[in-house]
């Protein structure tokens, strides 16, 4: 219990974002929050609950920053309608600080919500002492294989960071995610240029857009979850399970294919592939206002950037669904292209401050698997963990893009099916030390050895 509040304390104190969206998210910032609707969305607003129902029928209280309010919304009113004895009690925060501050704020005052969002590894192994075992109700709803259905990466993710010998299941998943890199295909055009497919090609389209007077490869470098997302896609170019053999203590941080990577990472600013001052910028809402604003060319997102489509006012970029992605080409000639990287987005826990634990469930399988989970579907929020679950597209709002926006959205949902590369730290303290170690290697603070000192330094305390 020690240790975890150790983490809980650090989780307040640094609140360096964990996902992907992303995320993350430990990551996300998630990679979840959608740029459109950053300035009323992002904000969130806090009703005030206070944390466990009080009473076994009425109200469960969900604290999450992700998917999106808009989303959330229609995922809620979607299982009340089914639930009419079930009231969901909804508060939507900034994932960073907001949530993170929140949470931990709440866990301290023994004051947690009935439902939490999550993400695997670090962020749920910090509040596990605080959460059910989930694994009893699945087993329930689906039955006794009911983790089989996920794609490979996404079960490993499950009990990512459990101590050894314990079984449960802390987090229901949610949405799967792949991360990769957007760009402007119409801005793209204007300039001549192309999805690049070699390094020497990406570093002449990053060239040719600052020439232009464009952001290149824009990086939220003031986000940690951007440094976790970017140096995997590096060791991903190595070996696929290089990073998790180093978060596993199978390899050195210090390894030479590590320091490869790393130097691989530092490569990209040094070419000008990323944009100037990166370290001091955001990718919420900074790199987003830029890139549907036609203001920069690439962006390192994913499969959660197709929400943009279902948001109702949306910029000319996206109602004509202007983007495209890749993979980040192959950095340097003893390399391979980067592998499709990601794993869970986000999940739900129920923790043990809520008295209606079976009501609680009924709202995570809704959202999860049922009519909560298709309203998720509908909007492109991101891909679903459980499979099967398409979007609605005659839900949708007709534009020129709409055809372009879903086939982007399905080819990343058969890349996750094609299997992915983990993007999820186990331990908080790796995290942390990770973004660190990338920051200050990019900052001038941190040598390539430097940097792979500091992550081993803080592995060897685990």
């Amino acid at each position: 219990m020690f240790k975890k509040m150790v983490s809980v304390m650090l989780a307040g104190a640094m609140v360096i974002s964990l996902a992907a969206c992303g995320g993350g998210n430990a990551g996300g910032e998630s990679g979840s929050q959608s740029g459109a609707d950053s300035g009323s969305e992002a904000e969130g607003e806090e009703s005030g609950n206070e944390g466990g129902s009080s009473e076994a029928g009425g109200s469960i209280s969900l604290w999450t920053w992700s998917p999106v309010t808009r989303t959330a919304e229609k995922m809620i009113a979607a299982f009340e309608k089914e639930n009419s004895d079930i009231k969901i009690d909804y508060t939507n925060y900034n994932y960073n600080p907001e949530y993170l501050e929140a949470i931990s704020a709440a866990s301290s005052a023994d004051n947690l919500p009935d439902i939490m969002g999550l993400q695997p590894g670090s962020l749920t192994q910090t509040y596990s002492d605080y959460l059910i075992d989930l694994g009893e109700y699945a087993k329930k709803e689906w039955g006794d294989d009911w983790t089989s259905v996920y794609d490979n990466v996404t079960q490993s993710q499950l009990q990512l960071g459990n101590e050894e010998g314990d079984d449960s299941y802390y987090i229901l998943p949610i949405e799967t995610q792949v991360i990769y890199i957007e760009y402007n295909k119409t801005l793209f055009d204007s300039l001549g240029l192309k999805a690049p497919t070699t390094y020497a090609e990406l570093v002449d389209c990053s060239k040719k857009l600052r020439d232009g007077g464009y952001a290149p490869l824009f990086f939220g470098g003031a986000d940690g979850w951007q440094h976790v997302n970017l140096l995997i896609m590096c060791t991903s170019q190595i070996d696929k399970d290089l990073f998790d053999a180093c978060q596993n203590g199978e390899k050195e941080w210090t390894c030479d294919e590590m320091k490869k990577a790393m130097t691989n990472y530092k490569k990209l600013f040094d070419d000008g592939v990323i944009q100037d001052g990166a370290l001091s910028s955001t990718s919420y809402s900074d790199g987003t206002t830029l890139f549907l604003a036609g203001q920069a060319g690439m962006m390192a997102l994913g499969s959660w950037w197709a929400q943009e489509y279902t948001a109702e006012d949306v910029a000319d970029a996206v109602a004509n669904w202007d983007y495209d992605y890749f993979y980040l080409p192959a950095i340097s000639d003893d390399v391979e292209d980067s592998k499709p990287i990601g794993g869970v987005d986000f999940g739900y826990g129920i923790t043990k401050n809520c008295k209606n634990p079976e009501a609680a469930w009924k709202a995570l399988a809704s959202f999860a698997a049922g009519a909560g989970g298709q309203e998720i579907a509908n909007d492109m929020n991101n891909h679903l963990s459980y499979p099967n679950m398409e979007p609605d597209t005659s839900a949708m709002i007709e534009r020129d893009g709409l055809q372009n926006a879903v086939d982007e959205f399905n080819r990343s949902g058969k890349d996750i099916a094609g299997g992915l590369v983990n993007q999820r730290i186990a331990e908080s303290t790796i995290e942390t030390a990770v973004q660190e170690a990338m920051q200050g290697l990019v900052g001038g603070e941190y040598d390539v050895d430097a940097a792979a000192a500091h992550i081993q330094e803080a592995q060897d305390a685990l």
